[in-house]
């Protein structure tokens, strides 16, 4: 009984430690002030950390259509790889997405 306590207890620390962000995309409220431009706010990331992996997101199109993904990609800490975006960077992103991700 001693042994399986400690397993239990074991398991559980191993898993609570594996998990990056518990927080899924439709949890996730950005704190959106102004309007965020895909040119000027959410572009110059995707350069910045998307594109050197996914060259599919090098244009508008393909940035909007993929939004969805992107936005919980985002949102749970998943991407990108290597790094984090800050708080304002991931805010920019979330907040165009959410505004119906026009291209302006």
């Amino acid at each position: 009984m001693k042994h399986f306590g400690l397993a239990f207890i074991l398991c559980s620390l191993v898993f609570i430690g594996c998990k990056k962000n518990n927080t899924t995309a439709s949890s996730y409220t950005p704190s959106c002030s102004g309007t965020k431009s895909y040119s000027v706010n959410v572009a110059p990331l995707m350069q910045s950390f998307c594109v050197s992996c996914h060259s599919n997101y090098s244009s508008y199109s393909q940035v909007k259509s993929s939004s969805a993904s992107i936005r919980s990609t985002i949102v749970n800490g998943s991407m990108p790889k290597g790094t984090s975006l800050t708080t304002d960077q991931k805010n920019n992103i979330v907040c165009w997405i959410d505004a119906g991700a026009p291209n302006n």
